[in-house]
């Protein structure tokens, strides 16, 4: 009888070869204090223990109701509209099998399928990391003894700096927007910089117009950060302050509309996420510094971050100065 911990950090006993009980918690003074008071009930007989293998039972489609299940409470919404889009084309792909018998093979007919669809390679990789992530969730849950994902190589990418518009260009998108609502969305996205799923769960306590900042608290990270309000923001905030319980006036999957006003605009190669790297990329090339900007976008690598240095001029200074 032994006590051990797994690689998501969750402490268990294994009482024989293939017999084991999560102590679910990853403190170790608690699971060590559950570790003694087990080893005395199970050599007094008190302590039934038997091979649990689920995954045998368990189909693929189950599990992945339950994780989607799951994922709607305790994610951002992006992050369940994103699971529930992987699941289902997995499913589509290699079947509905028992989770028992998944294997890496199965990834590697997924991601061939995706390849020779002409999917983008980061799009590949978006699902590759999903999916890892999802069958990391069948190990907590005891379905699986370990991850047959994980371990597997994201497909190489040529890195190349971010899309992101320049204020003419900005100007431009304005000119075409004929609706107040989406010239509100727009500016929301260009002077915040937050994602779409913070600005879908938004709401008007969130924001201060005393002190003129945005409280983001759903990030994706769930940490909170402050991002002072733009004037050309400010005035839209104020005309609609209250009005409802979200700052949005659309939902998650609606806000892709503010796309077609992209394209009408010239700018096609332009994605929603790219509003983002507008935001940031306007303030390195303005000279704030990239430990601000990881603030403000909520980064948590600043690794992350980084991708906006060659827009520094400050950035090009120091390096010229070391010379």
């Amino acid at each position: 009888m032994r006590l051990f911990k797994r690689e998501n950090g969750i402490w268990y006993v294994e009482f024989e070869r293939n017999v084991r009980r999560s102590l679910r918690t990853k403190n170790r003074d608690e699971a060590y204090r559950l570790f003694k008071k087990l080893q005395r009930e199970y050599l007094k007989g008190n302590v039934e223990v038997h091979v649990r293998n689920r995954s045998d039972k368990v189909k693929l489609s189950q599990f992945f109701d339950e994780y989607l299940s799951w994922c709607e409470k305790a994610r951002a919404e992006g992050t369940y509209v994103k699971a529930e889009k992987v699941t289902k084309m997995f499913l589509e792909v290699v079947g509905d099998l028992k989770l028992s018998l998944l294997s890496r093979k199965h990834l590697d007919e997924y991601v061939s399928f995706m390849v020779s669809r002409g999917y983008a390679k980061t799009t590949v990789n978006i699902h590759i990391r999903t999916l890892k992530s999802i069958l990391s969730k069948a190990v907590e849950w005891e379905y699986l003894e370990k991850n047959p994902f994980s371990g597997y190589k994201q497909l190489k990418v040529q890195e190349k700096p971010p899309a992101f518009l320049l204020p003419e260009d900005i100007e431009k998108v304005e000119e075409v927007i004929d609706n107040p609502d989406w010239l509100f969305v727009f500016r929301l996205f260009v002077y915040t910089g937050m994602r779409r799923g913070e600005i879908a769960s938004l709401r008007w306590e969130d924001v201060d117009l005393d002190r003129e900042v945005i409280v983001v608290k759903k990030s994706k990270n769930y940490k909170t950060r402050i991002i002072p309000i733009h004037e050309k923001l400010f005035f839209l905030l104020k005309e609609r302050y209250g009005k409802g319980k979200k700052v949005s006036p659309f939902s998650y999957h609606a806000l892709s509309g503010i796309k077609r006003y992209l394209r009408k605009a010239g700018y096609s190669h332009i994605r929603i996420h790219d509003l983002r790297h507008t935001f940031a990329s306007l303030l390195v090339m303005k000279g704030v510094d990239l430990r601000t900007v990881q603030e403000l976008l909520g980064h948590e690598d600043y690794k992350t971050t980084e991708i906006y240095a060659h827009l520094s001029p400050l950035h090009l200074k120091e390096a010229v100065r070391k010379l």
